[in-house]
């Protein structure tokens, strides 16, 4: 069940705005409106000049892409149909051809800078029935931060960030020691370089240009502090939002505990725009890391990782360590690939022993295990967060998350019951190795991440809407592959048809399970249990209450309108055929 929604109008309508009303409004907002250029449209007019070299260099740059509107992470979320601008995301100084389009790049977006930008946005959209979208860094795998014909509101501008020695929430008695608050546009590594001097850690994620405060921190947000500290969410102490009706409110669990819920699991632009995010902070310690890669041997002729030796044995060996390493509170993160594997163990403590001590049998394993051609072996320990991130920098490691290309993405959490037997372990093993030949015969690239950086031993989920099979999660999977402008649309297609698809035989490990919402397949037809689970009837409850008309709406978020929503239309899924972003003049 849906929220009722009329936010439709496009131009060409009666009920568009008028020149002098977007004027109007944008001197009402101190002349923050802005006409969005697509990033590479300097490179439609010619690739020799200054700006375009400049952006071929940045393209596949994650903080490069953050610091504009018109530019999303991932491909897929800046085209419609046939209408995109971009660039050969491998070869960015290969020429372009065809006409530079918007896309589904909102036409105007408002640059916002404080509140009143935000609260006057949403009664310029009300007023004249305007589809909204929200964006803070693009990182959106489902394309929910934008929308096609929609107006905008890009928060990345809200840059501002304290530290509270003391806080105490409005209308609450408990008092904090050592909490953070961050604007709705601080990206992961501008939180980290600011508390860091102040000898605190923040709950971030792997990649330094997702903004912690938006989907991120409003979705869930795990990383390598996960298992001790628990999500970004389980974190969260206080919001400043604008609710749908334009409303400034300080939310806590004290003055308004139902959408506070809400919002600390329940997905970003949802619910209301943040505008401030205020979380709970942890004095520094080291993060002492177990590094290992590795090539693995090649059969001769071809390669079926379902009866791959060497897949199966690290998979098993992995699983048969991952109980201790949670019980530990060792995060993870391993990739693997038909030819090779990444796999990283994290543990922040300012002891370097026990990471050597619970990792001693997986280490001995992978070092004594025959044919593999290590690349690297080591334990490391990394005073600060900033070290290891810059350590997570390497080549070896960042290919596994390219952006600037367009990606297909499927998910599913793994509870820990199937780690407790070795049975259950051998449905484990054979689901991943079973997963990757599929990937790999089929156009997807054959890789699988596994990470284990959720909320395992934080199991109590009563003061947070987030989906309840993250607190059980010993294994988040994720199924990728990517595609570039070259790749014709027959094959794009098939990619994630591909990804979709291989997923299944995590699904039928996990019948009624579900996936991390912004990690999962936007093709996901059982959204609400997968994405939401067991807290959804009340997420919707919550939303009917604080955005009854549904001005709030994104792709399969909580009171998603469905296939039929013509605003919806550059989705494959959509019922609709692609009607993509109507190009309109200079801002007056």
């Amino acid at each position: 069940m849906s929220v009722a929604s009329n936010y439709t109008c496009i131009p060409g309508q009666s009920c568009w705005p008028t020149t002098s009303q977007w004027s109007a409004f944008n001197q009402s907002i101190n002349g923050n409106l802005r006409s969005t250029i697509p990033w590479a449209a300097p490179c439609y007019s010619g690739m020799s000049n200054k700006e375009c070299q400049q952006i071929g260099e940045d393209y596949m740059d994650g903080v490069a892409r953050t610091a504009q509107y018109g530019a999303m992470e991932f491909l897929d979320w800046e085209t419609c149909g046939q209408s995109n601008c971009f660039l050969n995301s491998l070869s960015p100084s290969s020429p372009v051809s065809g006409a530079c389009s918007l896309g589904r790049l909102s036409a105007y977006h408002v640059e916002a800078h404080n509140n009143e930008d935000i609260s006057k946005t949403l009664a310029f959209v009300r007023e004249h029935g305007i589809r909204l979208s929200i964006k803070n860094s693009g990182h959106d795998y489902f394309g929910r931060s934008n929308a096609a014909n929609s107006l905008a509101i890009w928060t990345q501008r809200m840059k501002d960030a304290r530290y509270h020695e003391t806080f105490q929430s409005r209308g609450c008695k408990a008092k904090y020691q050592d909490v953070g608050e961050i604007g709705a546009g601080v990206s992961a590594q501008e939180a980290w370089e600011f508390f860091e001097p102040l000898d605190m850690l923040v709950t971030v994620g792997a990649v330094g240009s997702v903004g912690i405060a938006g989907g991120f921190g409003q979705g869930g947000g795990h990383g390598p502090l996960g298992p001790t500290y628990g999500l970004m969410v389980d974190n969260a102490i206080e919001f400043d939002v604008i609710t749908a009706d334009g409303q400034f409110r300080t939310i806590n669990e004290c003055t308004d505990p139902d959408l506070f819920w809400a919002m600390r699991g329940g997905g970003g632009g949802t619910y209301a725009v943040l505008t401030s995010y205020k979380f709970q902070l942890h004095p520094t310690v080291p993060l002492n890391v177990y590094s290992f890669q590795a090539e693995f041997p090649m059969p001769t002729g071809d390669l079926d990782i379902s009866k791959s030796r060497v897949h199966r044995d690290i998979v098993k060996a992995l699983a048969l360590n991952q109980t201790s390493f949670a019980e530990h509170g060792i995060a993870g993160y391993n990739f693997l690939l038909p030819d090779h594997m990444v796999s990283l163990q994290i543990l922040p403590s300012t002891d370097t022993e026990p990471i050597k001590k619970v990792t001693s049998q997986w280490h001995n394993f992978l070092k004594n295990y025959p044919g593999l051609n290590i690349t690297d072996n080591t334990y490391h320990v990394f005073p600060k967060f900033s070290q290891w991130h810059k350590f997570t920098e390497t080549p070896s490691i960042t290919r596994n998350g390219p952006v600037g290309v367009g990606i297909a993405e499927s998910g599913r959490f793994i509870p820990k019951r199937l780690f407790s037997t070795a049975t259950n372990i051998e449905k484990v093993v054979d689901a991943v190795v079973t997963a990757m030949q599929f990937s790999y015969t089929n156009s997807g690239g054959g890789s699988a991440q596994l990470y284990a950086t959720g909320p395992l031993n934080h199991p109590n989920n009563s003061k947070t809407g987030l989906n309840p099979e993250w607190r059980d999660a010993m294994w988040e999977v994720i199924m990728g592959g990517i595609w570039t402008s070259n790749t014709p649309d027959q094959v794009r297609t098939e990619i994630r048809n591909t990804i979709s698809a291989s997923i299944q035989p995590f699904k039928a490990l996990t019948p009624g399970g579900g996936c991390y919402m912004n990690e999962g397949d936007w093709t996901e037809e059982d959204w609400q249990q997968t994405f939401f689970g067991g807290s959804y009837d009340r997420l919707l409850e919550v939303k009917k209450k604080y955005d009854p008309t549904g001005l709030f709406n994104c792709w399969k978020c909580v009171g998603w309108n469905g296939y039929d929503d013509p605003m919806y239309s550059c989705y494959a899924q959509s019922k609709i055929s692609p009607n993509p972003t109507i190009p309109l003049g200079p801002v007056g």
